[in-house]
């Protein structure tokens, strides 16, 4: 599987799941063990994580963090790294190291593109640091708790919450300054594959609404019977009196009740069928168009296109595509929305469109008539849950407390976030909020899980604890914490930290028992070192969430963690044994 992750012939997730398979099929896991992976708790926890990013991003929430936090960066990419990095670093340190990166990544990639930088650049220093912050208290990371239960088991004074700060600071400066002189610029800029592409930007278009008051003659009539297009005008849709934030989109067959009628249109045409009409104009924003069924959409007309050279009124998009064109703009020219129905399109053309989400996605993705200027399910979700950023904002928090003072189990309060996203509306509806689950990343963790469990059935594990005994135990007890140290640290680029932490701290339990010293430093390596995963993209759920997102390789991680991994090793190590000495 090593060989296949830093080969990079298949994708990682496929050699992973492969892998999986051959453990199962060469009887070094049973099936049972080889699916565990599959309804481990951080597995679904990351699942839930994504949806709470999604709708972070998507009522641009995400954004105005981003752009609260860019002052302090001072345009320089310098600051703005360590601002980021002191943020991931504290919050890691007093909720989940998964949950931090789940809720800063939509706000790298908006702050990366508000300041022109990589978010490559962002995203793997970001799992990096949200280990390095998990270190710091006793709930930052799932090891500190294991070793502190360990602690307590044995009847040792078990570690405060406090306890592993000092290392943890000392790992971060070492860090900051690794990053700073050689890091960064051994950092490509990636292929970032995101959904976060920009921000929403809405279409100038001039748009009205006649409102019709109650006994007015068209009431009860049909848009075909009334025939304003003849004259200029297209209908958008309707607000029907009593309906609060519900707009219709119209249709020839659509009937005039008490309420406003949104029209698009020069302003001249909108006042003059007005007079005739006997109804009163109000000039409305934009985003009265967009509803939680439809919206606007800018499209483009490619070379190949049977829309080239025709006119709008034989181009069928509004009766056989549903969709209302508000404006045509080509290149230094913008034509008179007067003349759009009999204008011959050209190639390059952009138009603005209105209609149900539904068909304007049908119409991006299932023809050749048009090309979407960007994917109307993106444009979609954000125009649905740009309104309800302070609900997004509230729902995170509400995550946070729950995180931070372990009020229900971790994995409850993720989803009980995540679906409240997909409730208020923050998240569209609950398919985009499975589109935002990025699924490469969670086969990745769920099929690497099982592997702690089969070095184990397959006796390495105990061979280890062998191998050390007899081959450090005579040279003194730092050197058994050395070996310790570096044994758990190579073994939790492969397997999950808390696996690793689970396997070798009552080694260092026997290790201590047999040296006849206190076990404190030696189940504190275990710890600190089973969170220093840096080498692989699989080493720990933060580095395989921005595997996928940042367009990293395996050989990415080697060629920046390897040098972080040594360092970081070395100066935690002293540190150990500087604070808890045998």
């Amino acid at each position: 599987m090593i060989i296949g992750f830093i080969g990079g012939w298949l994708r990682a997730d496929l050699v992973a799941l492969i892998g999986l398979l051959l453990l199962v099929l060469t009887n070094q896991l049973t099936p049972v063990e080889a699916m565990a992976g599959f309804s481990n708790s951080v597995v679904l926890m990351i699942a839930g994580l994504f949806i709470v990013g999604a709708g972070l991003f998507h009522t641009g929430l995400a954004e105005r963090l981003g752009a609260a936090l860019i002052p302090y960066a001072k345009g320089s990419e310098v600051r703005l790294f360590l601002v980021l990095m002191v943020t991931v670093t504290f919050l890691s340190s007093i909720m989940s190291n998964t949950g931090t990166v789940a809720l800063l990544i939509p706000v790298v990639l908006a702050m990366s593109r508000q300041m022109g930088t990589s978010p490559a650049k962002l995203l793997m220093p970001l799992a990096f640091f949200s280990s390095i912050g998990g270190t710091m208290t006793l709930i930052g990371t799932p090891p500190n708790l294991v070793a502190a239960e360990t602690l307590r088991s044995a009847g040792v004074s078990s570690l405060g919450f406090f306890a592993l700060l000092p290392i943890g600071l000392v790992v971060a400066v070492v860090g900051f300054v690794y990053f700073y002189g050689v890091g960064n610029r051994l950092l490509g800029t990636g292929d970032v594959h995101s959904s976060a592409a920009h921000p929403l930007t809405l279409p100038r278009v001039s748009v009205y609404a006649l409102a019709i008051t109650k006994g007015h003659r068209l009431i009860g009539q049909t848009l075909g019977d009334v025939k304003w297009s003849r004259d200029g005008l297209i209908v958008v849709g309707e607000h029907r009196k009593g309906v609060v934030h519900r707009f219709t989109t119209a249709r020839a067959d659509t009937v005039l009740t008490e309420g406003r009628v949104l029209v698009s249109g020069d302003e001249t045409d909108v006042h003059r069928i007005a007079r005739q009409e006997g109804l009163v104009v109000e000039p409305v924003n934009v985003k009265d168009v967009y509803g939680k069924a439809s919206g606007v959409a800018v499209f483009t007309i490619p070379t190949d296109s049977p829309l080239v050279g025709r006119c709008l009124s034989e181009s069928r998009l509004r009766n056989e595509y549903r969709l209302n064109v508000l404006q045509v703009v080509r290149p230094n020219e913008e034509i008179a929305i007067t003349r759009l129905k009999d204008v011959p399109l050209e190639r390059g053309d952009m138009l603005v469109a209105q209609g149900e989400w539904e068909d304007l996605e049908r119409v991006g993705n299932e023809t050749h008539l048009l090309l979407a200027n960007e994917h109307v399910t993106d444009v979609a979700n954000r125009a649905v849950s740009e309104r309800h950023q302070l609900a997004a904002g509230l729902i995170m928090l509400g995550m946070v407390m729950l995180l931070v003072f372990e009020w229900v189990d971790p994995t409850v309060a993720v989803w009980l976030a995540a679906l409240a996203m997909v409730l208020t509306g923050a998240v569209r509806q609950m398919d985009v909020a499975y589109q935002s689950i990025q699924w490469s990343s969670l086969l990745l963790i769920a099929a690497m899980i099982p592997v702690g469990q089969a070095l184990d059935n397959a006796g390495i594990m105990p061979w280890l604890v062998t191998w050390i005994s007899e081959s450090f135990g005579q040279a003194g007890p730092i050197w058994v914490l050395v070996a310790l140290f570096v044994a758990t640290m190579v073994l939790s680029q492969i397997i999950s930290n808390t696996a690793t932490a689970v396997l070798f701290a009552p080694l260092a339990l026997s290790l201590a028992s047999a040296l006849q010293v206190s076990p404190v430093p030696l189940v504190v390596a275990v710890a600190i070192a089973a969170s220093l995963a840096f080498m692989t993209p699989f080493g720990s759920p933060t580095n395989a969430m921005v595997f996928g997102i940042g367009g990293y390789r395996f050989f990415d991680f080697v060629k920046v963690g390897l040098p972080l991994q040594v360092v970081t090793a070395v100066i935690a190590i002293f540190t150990i044994l500087l604070i808890f000495p045998f």
